[in-house]
């Protein structure tokens, strides 16, 4: 029934895709003869994202668990969709009456019209989990971990996670004994490689932004191989990152048999952090709830918007980046969100791979590359960011993201969505020091609203075509109205 009934909205979310594209597209001097066009292309779509999605299991992810593999899948099969709607549609009436670019628009609507479905599934969801906490959990620094083992106690880990802890635990990747696994993903989260690789990946982490605090396994201690026993004792004893047996943990093995000592971290969840400065709650923010919505929503349809009409440029710029980098494409940092909540940030990859062959890192200036360096001045480099803005990570203008370590715990810049751009990209970008770029972004917390993003965007345009320039009168009065007077006789600098 579950199935059945996903794909009953789905299949309704293509037929009004399709009658929009077939509206935009079509200049029909009356009605009827509008609908003659429409219902036979129109049932003949239907019918086929029917078999499709059947066949396909679009319906198997629930929508508030999608991720960004389901929005490939998403755009396959309305490929398929479309071809074989055109060969169907061919075979009844010749294609009579349909335009050469109609199934063009009506695949950007389909695509469109699914994802944003999804998206706005899962901001209702985080939404109402945030409700139901009361708050609470936003006021708890979230832990990393990986999860050691592939089996029936992997998946019900996940998925005690998934249902309990998802405010206060992040599952970084899962790590196996069979190399043959690795690339693969189990709910959704990915099996990074082998356990003996564990020192490896979790410099690959690093470089992601993504510090792992603890090492769950899921196989019993007498089942591991010995050589990923040791990788596991000697990344606790090298390190503050806690190894916790799950059978141990239930009670199932006695640990005090091999555990020479508990780990720094043993039986506590890390809060050094300085706690959220705020409640979490929009009442510190000058946008009012209406506005806050709005902005949502202008965010969401903008996003989708422009991911369609921008997709021959992202397309080219994916191309050079294969040529430049190489694969993948796509390079990722973990971040903190709204209310400190992480999520994964895309950008095009601007610089090469950072090691070698002998796992040694390679220092970032020799990674950089000339194309990666138009790419980033450019800001072309942050087109899969529309991503994150559609599905409710980020927001068109709001403070940049931050990594972990530079984010002195939960501020009041964490109390809206991270942007794109932002009052302190604008007003210096990249050269301005870092506690000038933080006062802009408090500054702009303080007094949000939506003709300030307006006049943000304006000047964002701006500042790509001319370069970051310091605007020292909007640091002075971001200094002047937070009151920090001690500051004002200091000079504006530059960052290092």
């Amino acid at each position: 029934m579950r199935r059945l009934s996903l794909i009953s909205i789905d299949l309704l979310l293509v037929a009004l895709a399709t009658v929009l594209a077939v509206v935009l597209r079509g200049n029909f001097d009356t009605v009827q003869e509008a609908l003659l066009v429409l219902t036979p292309y129109m049932f003949i779509s239907v019918a086929s994202a029917s078999i499709i999605f059947f066949v396909g299991g679009l319906d198997r992810t629930p929508w508030r668990y999608s991720s960004v593999a389901d929005h490939i899948q998403i755009i396959i099969l309305t490929v398929l969709i479309i071809l074989l709607t055109l060969g169907l549609t061919f075979a009844a009436n010749r294609l009579e009456g349909v335009a050469r670019t109609l199934p063009i628009i009506q695949a950007g609507l389909i695509i469109t019209t699914l994802i944003f479905a999804r998206g706005a599934a899962q901001f209702l969801f985080k939404r109402q989990i945030h409700k139901s906490a009361d708050g609470q959990a936003n006021r708890h620094t979230r832990e990393t971990i990986l999860v050691v083992g592939l089996n029936t106690v992997t998946e019900l880990f996940l998925l005690a996670v998934q249902e309990l802890g998802s405010q206060r635990v992040e599952v970084a990747g899962i790590l196996v004994e069979e190399a043959a696994m690795s690339g693969r993903a189990i709910q959704q989260k990915p099996i990074l490689g082998t356990v003996e690789e564990l020192q490896n990946i979790l410099q690959s982490l690093e470089i992601h932004g993504v510090l792992v605090d603890r090492i769950v396994v899921a196989t019993a201690r007498d089942r591991l191989q010995p050589r990923a026993l040791e990788a596991l004792l000697e990344v606790e004893k090298s390190s503050n990152i806690a190894v916790h047996f799950l059978s141990e943990r239930l009670g199932f093995q006695d640990s005090s048999s091999w555990l020479p000592t508990q780990s720094k971290r043993e039986g506590k969840i890390i809060d050094e952090q300085t706690q959220f400065s705020l409640d979490g709650s929009l009442d510190h923010v000058n946008f009012s709830r209406t506005s806050f919505r709005l902005k949502r929503i202008v965010d969401a349809f903008g996003a989708a918007f422009l991911m369609l009409a921008l997709a021959p440029i992202t397309m080219v710029v994916a191309l050079i980046v294969a040529m430049d980098v190489g694969f993948p494409l796509i390079f990722w940092q973990q971040r903190p969100g709204l209310y400190g909540r992480p999520f994964k940030m895309y950008k095009f990859r601007t610089m090469s791979a950072p090691h070698d062959k002998h796992w040694k890192r390679i220092p970032d200036d020799q990674r950089s590359t000339a194309i990666g360096q138009v790419l980033r001045q450019t800001r072309l480099d942050e087109l899969p960011q529309l991503y994150n803005v559609l599905i409710g990570d980020m927001s068109f203008v709001g403070p940049r993201p931050l990594l972990s370590h530079d984010q002195p715990g939960y501020s009041r810049r964490l109390s809206v969505r991270p942007g794109i751009t932002g009052w302190a990209q604008v007003n210096g970008g990249r050269i301005i020091s870092a506690p000038d770029k933080w006062i802009l972004d408090i500054w702009y917390v303080q007094n949000a609203s939506l003709l300030l993003d307006f006049k943000i965007i304006l000047h964002t345009v701006k500042f790509v075509f001319f370069g970051d320039r310091i605007n020292s009168e909007a640091v002075r009065q971001a200094r002047i109205d937070l009151g920090l007077k001690a500051l004002l006789a200091t000079e504006v600098t530059p960052a290092e």
